[in-house]
């Protein structure tokens, strides 16, 4: 998937792609900033998709960097939410206080 900033820059790169027999395709961004649903206006980027097996090829062409996937760690998750359920847990009597005063 590329990001292009308007319409004109994705037609350019998905040119760019066909030019190379690849096959992309054209959508708005819908995470980002839209006028009226139905309208075909977006004030966000557009995306460039291409099928998972031209991935490498399009990026080459397109001269992208090759994105990293993070390894999830699961025993980090835990100890965070532990500690985050903890923390939450100690702050209580200090919440209650300032909330409800000494009685």
């Amino acid at each position: 998937m590329h990001f292009a900033p308007n319409r004109m820059d994705a037609e350019v790169a998905a040119s760019a792609l066909r030019a190379e027999r690849l096959h992309p395709r054209i959508a708005p961004d819908q995470s980002g900033f839209r006028f009226p649903i139905w309208s075909a206006t977006t004030g966000g980027r557009w995306l460039i998709y291409v099928p998972d097996f031209e991935e490498g090829q399009a990026r080459e062409i397109l001269e992208e960097p090759v994105q990293d996937v993070r390894e999830d760690n699961p025993i980090v998750r835990m100890v965070v939410i532990v500690a985050l359920i903890t923390g939450l847990l100690l702050a209580t009597p200090f919440v209650a206080q300032v909330c409800y005063g000494s009685r």
